[in-house]
């Protein structure tokens, strides 16, 4: 079963809940963004959106090819 990567990325920023304002800085969202997604109340997040959001919670290391870019832009 593929998982989504909306589904990858709610589960990586509820394993990293104490750090979500420096990753919404660093994303370009908001906090309240974030808590909003996370708890299901954004139902059209943005695919740019949840690439950068992976590439910053994922890391260097893990990131795809197509998210190297994003990523780069998201670290700032």
């Amino acid at each position: 079963m593929d998982t989504g990567l909306d589904q990858i990325v709610r589960a990586a920023l509820a394993a990293r809940r104490g750090q979500w304002k420096a990753i919404a800085e660093r994303c370009g969202v908001s906090h309240s963004w974030l808590s909003k997604f996370v708890n299901g109340h954004i139902a059209n997040p943005g695919y740019a959106t949840l690439q950068r959001l992976r590439a910053e919670l994922v890391g260097p290391g893990g990131a795809s090819a197509s998210t190297q870019a994003e990523e780069a832009r998201c670290a700032g």
